[in-house]
Formats: C-alpha cells, structure tokens, sequence
C-alpha cells in the first residue's frame, strides 16, 4: 500500500467503547432522576439521541441542542421536563468520566503511535471527548485532537478535513482516515479526497467507497505494514 505520514483516527467506534461508557451513564442518570430502566424507556432514549447525531452530521441542529433534547421526550415521560437541561448536562459530566477503550485498542495504539503522526477527529461533544481522553491516559497518543464543537464544523464536511489539514500542514495524500461510520468518517474522506480505511470491528461489513477495510486491529496493522 502507499504510505502515509499521518493516520487521521475517529473515536467511538473505532478505539473507544461508546456503548459500555453510554451504558455506565445512562443507569447512573436514570437513577438520579428514579427513572426505570426499561427497555422501553431505553429506546425512547437512543431513537431521539440518535437522530439528533444524523441531524447534526447534516447541519440541522448543534451541540447544545443535543445536550438537551435527546432527553426531552423521557423526561416528558415522567413530568420532569423543567429538568431536562440539568439532565442533559449531568449525563455528559457521567459520560465524561468513562474512558473505555476496545480489547486491544491501547496494544493498537501503541503501534500506530511508532510509524505515524496520530491525529484525533471526532464529532463528539468537547467535555465528554477530552474527559474520556484524560480518564483512559490515551491524550497523549495523539499529535493533535480535532473537535468538530471547537471548530465550527463537522465531519463529514469536507471543511472539517480541510481544517484538520491546515492544523498539522499535511496534504491529502499524506493521511489516511481510519474509522467505523461510512456516513461520517468514510463520506468525509470522500468529500476531501482523502483515503479511507473502514473498520468494522463489532459490526457487519457494509458495502461503501472506502479505500480499505479491516474488521480487527491486527488486520489493520497488517494492511498498513504492507
């Protein structure tokens, strides 16, 4: 394969358990509010939040807005909706403190880090990304960590990689994107003409442009030392 001098790195999904750590917070705030933790409830949850995330990658809604309204259904549920906010906050101070990496990710990240100029792109919301960082002790792993909240724009916009490019003065051809969203990480490479690897670690594989695939880091690893 070509080689590159910098691995553009997405967070959830690709090294960082989201799932486990989401999990962790929810029962945490549920608890708080004596919120029954019902599969129900737990759908009411995840069908708002994520379609706030989808809106968000298109531009329809920001950040601040997905702190607060992916709790506003449930806690309509149960009266407390004067609460929302509070809540909304909370569940990002509880996300924050849950830095959960996937088996093998640090072992991964260890071998990236001696060939590679690590970069961070994530979408995720800038006090529970830094937080999970910090409580994982992965920070410094990465050269630079780019928060789409922190400058105006998100992935897969081409101006995110556009803006990513100038922070570490790379051209598209030096850099890979590595990460596990086709509509985020993947598009974004395609927008900005940069090369892609897909993986898939927990999921199926699903047909898309990218450059290459891999479905665990030892595979990753082996696609890069080719």
């Amino acid at each position: 394969m070509k080689k590159y001098k910098y691995l553009l790195l997405d967070a959830d999904g690709t090294f960082y358990d989201f799932p486990s750590c989401e999990n962790i917070a929810i029962k945490r705030l549920f608890s708080n509010y004596n919120i029954p933790l019902t599969d129900d409830n737990l759908r009411i949850y995840h069908s708002a939040n994520s379609a706030l995330w989808q809106s968000f990658e298109e531009g329809k809604v920001s950040t601040d807005e997905i702190r607060v309204e992916r709790f506003r259904p449930l806690m309509q549920k149960y009266n407390l909706e004067g609460q929302t906010k509070a809540a909304g906050l909370l569940y990002c101070q509880y996300l924050s403190e849950n830095g959960i990496l996937f088996d093998k990710a640090r072992w991964c990240l260890d071998n990236l880090k001696k060939d590679y100029s690590l970069i961070m792109i994530t979408n995720g919301l800038k006090e529970v990304q830094y937080g999970r960082f910090e409580t994982s002790n992965t920070t410094h792993y990465f050269d630079h960590i780019v928060i789409s909240e922190e400058i105006g724009v998100q992935k897969p916009k081409r101006e995110f990689f556009t803006h990513t490019l100038n922070i570490i003065n790379a051209l598209p051809e030096e850099c890979l994107i590595i990460g596990d969203s086709l509509t985020s990480d993947i598009q974004g490479g395609i927008n900005s003409g940069i090369d892609t690897l897909y993986l898939h670690l927990n999921s199926e594989k699903k047909a898309g442009s990218y450059t290459y695939d891999a479905s665990s880091y030892e595979e990753l690893l082996a696609i890069l030392n080719d």
